[in-house]
């Protein structure tokens, strides 16, 4: 559910990085090449796969799930400066005193706690599911 739109990494500079331009804006994307093969005729080609938006400000980009993929790599989380955990423990303290949460691990296992931030979210912020991953960037769950 996490988003990694809110880090700044380094180019790779290895063999097969490569930017180009997108999109009526004309944004840059950086590219790695995962391919190289000849077509019919014998011309060289290859297959590239995005691995995040360069950030022309910085000279960095906003990796994707393919950079982290190809990479090998974990998400950090972002660099805040304070987290919110009062709601989070709050609806967690009172899901656990009255047992909900013992009932929701027996019967989804490890997904009680998505169920549980779902339900903070929905319950706090009134609306759809559509802005989670900003609130679940700012709000602690263990």
């Amino acid at each position: 559910m996490s988003t990694y739109g809110k880090c700044l990494v380094n180019i790779p500079d290895d063999k097969g990085v490569h930017m180009k331009s997108a999109g009526a804006k004309g944004e840059k994307y950086v590219y790695k090449y995962v391919k190289y093969f000849r077509n019919s005729d014998g011309t060289t080609r290859n297959k590239a796969k995005a691995i995040g938006k360069f950030d022309p400000d910085s000279g960095k980009m906003y990796p994707n799930s393919n950079y982290y993929k190809m990479y090998h790599l974990e998400p950090s989380l972002p660099d805040v400066s304070f987290w919110d955990y009062g709601y989070s423990y709050l609806v967690l303290k009172a899901c656990r005193d009255s047992g909900l949460f013992d009932c929701l691990s027996q019967v989804f296992g490890g997904q009680a706690m998505d169920i549980v931030m779902m339900a903070a979210y929905i319950i706090l912020e009134g609306n759809a599911m559509d802005g989670i991953d900003d609130w679940q960037q700012r709000n602690y769950f263990p």
